[in-house]
């Protein structure tokens, strides 16, 4: 049925989805499962009921619907009074509740009225749904209001286009905001404010025409002109604006919020009623009111009266949409376009025919080389018109010609080239040789684009000498501490990883103080740069000279053991010595070294801490001497021993991540004080010391293998139990038994815990320079390993 007129609905040969409305004697069936494409209206005449005009009420206007016996109005007027019609037929009343979604008949009547502009409407839905569902009820709102008025039909679709995007702004504001559930601090209110321009501003971007973004502004002024920033006010405001801002208010007090409940019907036609006059227009405020109160309540289902019938150019009218093209339109605008790029462009472009003719010479080019268009064109090219040579300066001939190249061979070229310029001067640029090839696939002519790399190469130099400012020491020109610490740290890791030897070098001028002190700073920055000219004049090729601090320097020495960094340093010295110093009054100067090897287990402050430790043994022993450390990778490593049995049926203390027995050649006095090389060089804190006892622990910090800063590595605790031994020759040995354990049980846990527990054994062993390993056992195997992994050391 429709309304409460009574007539009937015809429903014979249409598809579940279609609305057949019978006004008078016709019927129009409005299929909703298409928009945006011309509907079909099916007119189904029936002998039935009475010829006569029908009104639809309350409408201002009793003539805007007349029967179609004789009619012979236009398509937009039939399409103006099926929308009146469908306005005022009955809706079902269930709302539908879709959580979070609309309905499809909602959906349609977004895209019906928004076309491309949709995508807007869906991103403020995907932002904050009660804002979208805000608006959605508005634009019903308004397109019924605008019905009751009889208003002009493009005056509906603004106003309904404008109540579905007049909130888009709040798409900018932050979700805590939209969900604050009270008053809202001045920041906050602030951000909500600022979402009414950014509203227009991202409305301004796609709107075609200010209408739409006037109604959105001017909905936010008061009638009465006492809001500022504004310069309409009463009736100049637009018409939708003013009823926009009446029907925005209503709902937003009829509805629920998060920070209040919704208000009943007659207190909000009463808060309108009150401002009424200052905020709203008066005799606005009074029809929205008798609509509210003589007709039936605006039912939030009510969205037939959009589905109009409208093409794609009706609903995206309002929209910066891209027009569609013919083969030659598109074909101009690409030439305007190209041409635009090639005369603009800040590269030279020349074009030239297959007969080396130039038919092309753009704005840069007669930037570049100083020759006007319309004194090369049609000239005949050469390479000498450019003074064109190869990147040394010699001119280019035939056969290294790339223009003729590209017209010959049909290749491109991308070389470095050297042209005169403007300033008769000569510069770099790139030069891109590009046959252009017709449609038969032959060469019809060339193009040349040069780019002037002057600047560029300026930039590259610039760069180059800033790096070796930062990475070398302004007295000496010596690679300074922090790029000497990259290198060895470089240096360590590869040689671990290919198990080569490397060595460092750490000198020392002696006496450097009494220097400065007898014959004043000048001579003692003498001092400093001839020693470093004599490093560099005996460092073989790959290896890095630096300045430690100070008077101290370092040589990093790859791919070279103890013996050949000791007899490098060694000539260093001999040299050194024999040297007599003008600036020292013709008095000779001297330095002492210490030198090392890598190890198993070392790292970059490992090493760099034994070299200096020879160092300072190098000082005591009476200065100007060689002192070398360690035995490199030249000892035996130390390895898993136990059998396949003892692993399967022998328990091994839970407590212990390595246990290890070994024997070294030297006695016991100095195996105490090669552990405490070891000690210092690790950074060790010893906890216990006894006759034949140390025990100490060493921090994560110091501790090999730590892959990256942020790793939480495990700090250990190693004891070392000794014995004298006496060999079958009479000479004193000493046996050291180590066990190596985590600080806390829970540490065991730690995946990589076992494997930095064996590089220090490692260590160990080179420290003590080992020779024989006896009662071996490794750490426990984890409670949940299976006995095959048991069996195999898994």
């Amino acid at each position: 049925m429709l309304g409460a007129r009574g007539t009937r609905i015809a429903t014979t040969g249409n598809r579940a989805g279609e609305i057949v409305i019978l006004p008078g004697s016709e019927f129009a069936a409005l299929p909703i499962s298409t928009y945006l494409s011309a509907l079909t209206i099916v007119i189904v005449r029936f002998v039935e009921l009475e010829r006569r005009p029908m009104s639809v009420e309350p409408t201002s206007n009793p003539n805007a619907i007349n029967s179609s016996d004789g009619s012979d109005s236009s398509a937009d007027g039939q399409i103006h009074a099926i929308s009146n019609l469908i306005a005022w037929a009955d809706e079902s009343d269930v709302d539908p509740g879709n959580g979070d979604n609309f309905d499809d008949t909602d959906n349609q009547l977004i895209q019906v009225s928004l076309g491309v502009a949709s995508g807007l409407f869906y991103a403020l839905q995907a932002k904050h749904f009660p804002t979208a569902a805000h608006s959605l009820r508005v634009a019903k709102m308004c397109s019924r209001w605008a019905i009751s008025l009889d208003l002009e039909p493009f005056q509906r679709d603004q106003l309904e286009v404008a109540a579905l995007l007049h909130d888009i702004g709040k798409i900018g504001v932050p979700d805590y905001v939209l969900s604050c559930p009270g008053k809202l601090p001045a920041e906050e209110q602030t951000l909500m404010e600022r979402s009414q321009e950014l509203g227009l501003e991202i409305l301004s971007a796609c709107c075609d025409g200010e209408e739409i973004i006037d109604l959105i502004r001017y909905n936010y002024a008061w009638y009465d002109g006492t809001k500022g920033g504004f310069d309409l006010k009463e009736k100049q405001l637009p018409l939708e604006a003013r009823m926009l801002a009446i029907a925005d208010a209503y709902d937003s007090m009829t509805v629920d919020q998060i920070f209040r409940r919704a208000r009943s019907t007659d207190r909000a036609l009463a808060e309108l009623l009150a401002f009424s006059g200052s905020q709203f227009d008066p005799e606005l405020v009074d029809s929205f009111c008798q609509m509210q109160t003589q007709s039936r309540p605006v039912d939030p289902t009510g969205t037939r009266h959009w589905l109009r019938v409208l093409s794609p150019d009706q609903a995206n009218r309002h929209w910066k949409a891209r027009q569609e093209m013919g083969p030659q339109a598109r074909q101009r605008w690409a030439t305007i376009f190209q041409e635009s790029l090639v005369r603009h462009i800040h590269d030279a472009v020349i074009y030239l025919d297959l007969n080396l003719e130039i038919v092309g010479w753009n704005q840069a080019a007669e930037r570049l080389t100083g020759l006007t268009r319309e004194a090369v064109e049609g000239h005949q090219w050469s390479s000498e018109l450019l003074g064109m040579a190869d990147q040394n300066g010699r001119r280019l001939q035939p056969e290294n010609d790339p223009v003729r190249a590209a017209i010959t061979g049909a290749s491109q070229t991308i070389d470095r080239l050297s042209i005169r310029n403007a300033a008769n001067k000569f510069v770099t640029v790139t030069a891109h040789v590009v046959p252009v090839i017709g449609e038969d696939g032959k060469t019809i002519g060339v193009t040349i684009q040069m780019h002037d790399t002057t600047s560029m190469e300026s930039l590259e130099e610039q760069i180059e000498s800033l790096h070796y400012k930062a990475t070398r020491d302004p007295l000496t020109g010596l690679v300074n501490r922090a790029e000497m610490d990259r290198a060895l740290s470089e240096m360590v890791e590869r040689h671990t990883a290919a198990g080569k030897a490397c060595s460092v070098i750490i000198c020392d001028i002696d006496f450097f103080k009494r220097i400065n002190d007898t014959y004043g700073h000048q001579a003692g920055d003498e001092a400093l740069t001839g020693f470093a000219k004599l490093l560099q004049a005996y460092a073989r090729p790959g290896d890095v000279t630096a300045r430690y601090g100070g008077e101290e320097f370092v040589v990093l020495c790859p791919n070279s053991n103890n013996e050949t960094a000791a007899a490098l340093a060694e000539r260093i010295r001999s040299e050194l010595a024999s040297i007599s110093q003008q600036a020292l009054g013709g008095k000779n100067m001297t330095a002492s070294f210490g030198v090392t090897e890598i190890q198993h287990g070392d790292t970059a402050d490992t090493i760099l801490n034994r070299a200096d430790r020879a160092l300072l043994q190098s000082k005591e022993l009476g200065r100007n001497i060689v002192t070398q450390i360690g035995g490199g990778f030249s000892e035996p490593a130390v390895g898993n021993r136990r059998s396949w049995l003892s692993r399967l049926f022998t328990p091994e203390e839970p407590e212990l991540l390595l246990k290890r027995a070994m024997k070294t050649r030297v006695p016991l006095n100095l195996a105490a004080e090669k552990i405490g090389g070891f000690v210092a060089d690790h950074r060790a804190q010893v906890i216990t010391v006894k006759q034949d006892y140390i025990k100490m622990m060493i921090d994560g910090e110091s501790l090999p293998m730590q892959r990256r800063s942020a790793d939480r590595v495990v700090p250990l605790i190693i004891e070392l139990h000794f014995s004298p031994l006496t060999a079958e020759n009479g000479s004193q040995h000493t046996k050291v038994q180590i066990s190596i354990s985590p600080r806390r049980n829970r540490d065991r846990r730690k995946r990589d815990a076992f494997e930095r527990a064996r590089h220090l054994l490692l260590s160990m062993q080179s420290y003590l320079v080992a020779y024989e390993f006896v009662d071996t056992t490794v750490a426990p195997a984890d409670e949940n390993t299976s006995w095959w992994s048991r069996l195999w050391g898994g």
